[in-house]
């Protein structure tokens, strides 16, 4: 069996395994992993346009917002179940993005990365003002919750899934294309690729995933204002995260999301006090020494390792 299916039916294994665990983990585990499989499809998305084009996204907390705000509006106002409002939530930080992406995605370095971080400090006024639809900063109720395991497979689910998206990209032409962008994007358009449409069917893609996993967090909270699926504390996660386990690569946010939030949960019980400075200290450490994030360094030194023998 080719290396490239091996390693898909490896990772297929490994998420139905963690779908059977609430049968037989303790609840606290349980409760763990769900935010694990929560903080993963958000880095997977991420990496999915920034890791593999380089362009650098600090407004994607703008589709959290919208995926929230657009499933919480649908229940609150017209009372259809919650499953039917995620894929809906989904759709509408596409079609934003959409809009958004056609534009700024022809700018490039900073101007990118300044033109999403305002995106997302504008939405988070928008839906702080317009009182009449999101009731502002006195936040969203929201009417319907799942059962706690109920969001442990759907958290699972779509990271399983926007990880199998990423795997697909890596070994498809669509993934070649999105890796010339980051090495070089003017050579990559002299040789006939169509970046802009490249970049910006990425793009939405992430937000859709980031929309629906957004609504999906939104109502797991029960309730929730502007600043709170707004943060831009969310994009930075997503973005150390990616990091940490190494952007451009399959399981980079796999690793880097699992490795930040049990160290966050560790520390953050053992040390609550001056947890957050370790936390920091930690991730200077992977950043100098594994400049490639977890995944991309040992990668780099198993290439090299195998080069050096004869």
């Amino acid at each position: 069996m080719p290396v490239k299916r091996t390693g898909f039916f490896i990772g297929l294994l490994v998420a139905v395994l963690f779908a059977l665990l609430p049968f037989a983990g303790e609840s606290y585990y349980i409760q763990l992993l769900t935010v694990i499989f929560y903080w993963i499809g958000l880095a997977a998305c991420w990496n999915l346009m920034c890791g593999y084009t380089g362009y650098i996204d600090f407004g994607s907390a703008a589709y959290t917002g919208i995926g929230a705000y657009v499933a919480g509006i649908i229940m609150v106002r017209s009372g259809l179940p919650l499953l039917t409002t995620i894929p809906l939530a989904g759709l509408g930080a596409g079609v934003i993005a959409l809009a958004v992406g056609w534009p700024t995605l022809r700018l490039r370095g900073a101007y990118f990365a300044i033109a999403t971080f305002a995106l997302a400090e504008a939405l988070m006024q928008v839906a702080e003002e317009w009182t009449g639809l999101t009731e502002g900063g006195i936040g969203i109720t929201i009417p319907q919750r799942l059962e706690e395991f109920d969001y442990y497979w759907l958290y699972l689910f779509l990271a399983a899934l926007v990880v199998a998206i990423t795997w697909w990209v890596e070994h498809h032409k669509h993934g070649y294309a999105l890796k010339a962008i980051h090495e070089d994007e003017h050579a990559a358009a002299q040789v006939g690729i169509n970046t802009h449409t490249i970049k910006l069917k990425t793009y939405v893609t992430s937000a859709f995933f980031i929309g629906m996993l957004g609504a999906l967090e939104g109502s797991r909270l029960g309730y929730f204002k502007p600043d709170d699926v707004f943060d831009v504390h969310i994009t930075i996660k997503m973005v150390i995260m990616s990091l940490l386990g190494g952007m451009g690569t399959v399981l980079g946010p796999v690793i880097g999301a699992t490795f930040l939030q049990l160290i966050e949960d560790y520390l953050g019980a053992q040390f609550l006090n001056f947890y957050l400075v370790i936390i920091g200290a930690i991730i200077v450490c992977v950043i100098i020494f594994l400049p490639r994030g977890i995944v991309g360094s040992t990668i780099e030194r198993l290439r090299l390792k195998f080069r050096r023998q004869p």
